[in-house]
């Protein structure tokens, strides 16, 4: 059963039968992963917007500025920021290749 994707950056596919193919796609085969995700976006979209903030209380403006200034806090102090830890190796090349020589 799949369910409508989700915008967030990226898609994000929710899957309870045939995962396994669909990331081994993924994995193997891009572009037609990417035609799969082009197919389930809809052609066109529709929005209305309401009031905005013109429409909103004075509490509700209040409470959007106190978890916008929240996630501005949590970006500053690097909450939520991936970490990969690891030491770099050296990976052996291969030679370079010989110079074609003149024939005479």
């Amino acid at each position: 059963m799949m369910e409508s994707p989700r915008v967030g950056g990226t898609f994000r596919f929710k899957i309870s039968i045939g995962a396994a193919a669909i990331e081994k796609v993924r994995k193997t085969q891009p572009a037609a992963y990417m035609k799969i995700c082009a197919l389930l976006v809809p052609r066109e979209m529709k929005l209305e917007h309401s009031g905005g903030v013109k429409a909103m209380t004075d509490e509700q403006i209040e409470d959007a500025i106190a978890a916008i200034k929240a996630w501005m806090a949590a970006q500053k102090a690097g909450e939520g920021a991936k970490v990969i830890e690891g030491e770099a190796e050296v990976v052996p090349s291969l030679p370079a290749p010989a110079r074609p020589t003149k024939a005479s």
